[in-house]
């Protein structure tokens, strides 16, 4: 029997009491990693079924919840679970990331201020959890759902919205909802690295989301080439199997993807290095295909005696103002 005709043989009351009891569905986290500090700052909790589930994923349920009128019930639910499970795990200085359903507030029995209830005794506090707009998700009642979230932001709680450019709202959703945080879809990050057109994107965003003071995280980073050009970007926040799969318990950092990312940000800190040897016309060549920022970033001289630092912008001036030299070494004309 296909799980469709499995679900047209129950009531829509006794499928979704299946789903009601603690061994249907159960939480993975994945992390979301801070570049700079080489460390994990918060976990996205992730609702799972086991493999002999009558709904393909998550979004048929929370859609049929939605259709029977008991999307409010199931989202208590799931809440619930991510809160009380990763507990125990979830140190303070770190977020826990759930998903907030729009609709909810047309649900019939929906009552806010639950998740405060839900939080005491457990030693998570309120500016530790961020709700996680989804752009999929269809918002028929802006000024509805705004009150929600102002109600939300005044108990201490955060904003994000999630898969950002993955469809046509995203603008009046980050105008309308004023997020904490914009969370980057995956379509913008795979192979950003390979397609030009994707970082003018994803630079875009970088754009509206400091002048509006919001976070950017990059979602779906599964290579190592992708984690690099994000680096470069100016990216800090990231999210992706390249740091580590959905789990329970909650996954750390691997050790060796810490080390990396040290090695990177060092690397990224000193973009440029110099020797005796360096020309200015390899100086050029490297500047035209620099795309990282220049602030707060140095090139390494490295010389016989030691090495030094020079602001980037400091050996920019230097190879413009001495165009008649291209052919020569750029060593003799450094000022330290």
């Amino acid at each position: 029997m296909s799980l469709a005709q499995h679900r047209e043989h129950m009531s829509s009351e006794d499928v979704f009491a299946t789903y009601m009891k603690e061994d249907k569905l159960f939480m993975h986290y994945q992390p979301l990693v801070d570049i700079h500090k080489e460390c994990v700052i918060g976990y996205e909790a992730l609702t799972r079924f086991p493999p002999n589930a009558s709904f393909k994923n998550p979004v048929e349920l929370f859609q049929f919840a939605d259709q029977t009128n008991r999307l409010f019930q199931l989202e208590k639910h799931t809440r619930e679970l991510a809160i009380d499970s990763i507990a125990h795990h979830l140190h303070e200085e770190q977020q826990l990331w759930v998903n907030l359903t729009p609709n909810v507030i047309h649900d019939q029995s929906f009552t806010p201020g639950f998740t405060h209830t839900v939080l005491k005794n457990t030693g998570v506090t309120a500016d530790q959890i961020v709700f996680e707009v989804t752009e999929h998700s269809a918002i028929s009642d802006f000024q509805g759902f705004r009150k929600l979230l102002e109600h939300y932001r005044k108990q201490g709680f955060k904003i994000a919205i999630d898969d950002v450019g993955a469809g046509y709202s995203s603008l009046q959703m980050i105008s309308e909802l004023k997020p904490d945080y914009l969370k980057i879809d995956r379509s913008l990050i795979t192979d950003i690295d390979q397609f030009r057109e994707k970082q003018y994107m994803v630079e875009a965003l970088q754009h509206i989301g400091k002048k509006l003071g919001a976070g950017i995280i990059a979602e779906g980073v599964e290579r190592e080439g992708e984690c690099l050009r994000l680096i470069q970007m100016g990216i800090s926040y990231m999210q992706g199997y390249y740091f580590a799969k959905p789990g329970y318990p909650p996954p750390p950092l691997p050790r060796s993807i810490s080390e990396q990312l040290k090695q990177e940000r060092n690397s990224k800190k000193f973009p440029l290095k110099i020797d005796k040897w360096t020309t200015y016309s390899e100086i050029l060549t490297w500047i035209s295909s620099y795309h990282g920022n220049y602030d707060n970033h140095f090139a390494l001289i490295q010389g016989s005696n030691g090495n030094k630092v020079l602001p980037i912008t400091e050996v920019v001036r230097l190879v413009a103002s001495c165009d008649n030299k291209m052919e020569g070494k750029i060593w003799p004309h450094l000022r330290f």
